[in-house]
């Protein structure tokens, strides 16, 4: 399929209380290189959402505890998961089911039986859709650059108060330099999960984080929370980040590779610059001067040791 590089290895949840749908369903995707989660009911799936952070859902209607509509909208309610792909599995062929469904926000149905070739077809164009909808990031799923422009540009119209905090990885080069750029996506993927997260626990339903591409992320919250979203963004970063190398490598503290050089030489483990520009100190007209105050930020950011964050506090 054209669009194959938006779907490459996928995370999907697959939330059904029948065992034997479960394991034919991870199977099937398997073998289309996606990876696969489970979970027996709604209220495990919901927390898988939030554990796992899934590319995409396949939702059984009717399960214990918390059932696929319920949990749609509890998913729906929640402004990071609002546009985060359902597809809804039932044995149910009603039209006041499926119009409940699309009031809810699913992103497409399939009735069961079906075919593999059904589903795989269903997935690879939700996921496709979703992403050209977004002008997503292909890899995490987070709004692109289109959309971030559009979200800075109205808040500044609206006269808003708010704060931007320019995120990016120290080190991220050195990193996928070692151990390769598989590993390397797995480190863009947990950043847009960290942030996620950081927003979920700290923020509120205006909140918005997206992703710029490679290693840069932007995240804009209220200006009475921009320094607790920063601090908790920090402590969530360096809490798992040594996690991702090799125990020898996390042990000793750093690695060993070239650097722009060519010269060999010792590079820390990772850490996150965060460049903040609120409001309170800026006045902002424009999305581009963001880009101007940011850049002399991230600089003064990335001279710490490991991860540190930077306020624009110029009156202008």
């Amino acid at each position: 399929m054209q669009g194959d590089y938006l779907v490459e290895g996928k995370k999907i949840l697959i939330v059904d209380d029948e065992k034997n749908l479960q394991e034919m369903v991870s199977d099937i995707l398997t073998a289309a290189n996606f990876q696969t989660i489970t979970a027996d009911d709604g209220l495990e799936g919901l927390q898988k959402i939030y554990s796992e952070s899934p590319d995409l859902i396949l939702l059984d209607c009717e399960m214990p505890r918390l059932d696929g509509y319920e949990l749609l909208a509890k998913m729906r309610a929640d402004p990071l998961m609002v546009n985060k792909p359902v597809i809804m599995l039932t044995v149910r062929n009603s039209e006041n089911d499926e119009i409940k469904g699309l009031r809810l926000g699913i992103d497409d149905y399939i009735t069961k039986p079906f075919k593999p070739s059904v589903l795989l077809a269903r997935i690879k164009t939700v996921l496709e859709r979703k992403a050209m909808s977004l002008g997503a990031n292909p890899l995490t799923m987070l709004a692109g650059n289109v959309t971030i422009t559009v979200e800075i540009e109205k808040r500044i119209a609206a006269k808003d108060d708010f704060a931007v905090l320019y995120v990016d990885i120290n080190n991220f080069k050195s990193f996928n330099d070692k151990y390769g750029f598989p590993r390397g996506d797995k480190i863009i993927k947990h950043v847009a999960s960290v942030l996620t997260r950081a927003v979920r626990e700290t923020g509120n339903s205006s909140d918005f984080v997206g992703h710029i591409g490679g290693d840069d992320f932007i995240v804009i919250v209220g200006n009475d929370k921009y320094i607790k979203i920063a601090e908790r963004i920090i402590q969530l970063f360096d809490e798992t980040i040594g996690d991702f190398y090799d125990i020898e490598d996390k042990v000793k503290g750093f690695i060993v590779t070239e650097d722009r050089q060519h010269n060999i030489r010792e590079f820390p483990i990772m850490g996150v610059s965060i460049a903040i520009v609120t409001t309170l100190h800026t006045k902002l007209t424009h999305y581009a001067q963001l880009g101007e105050i940011t850049a002399g930020l991230k600089k003064l950011a990335k001279q710490y040791t490991r991860s540190a964050y930077v306020v624009e506090r110029r009156k202008e």
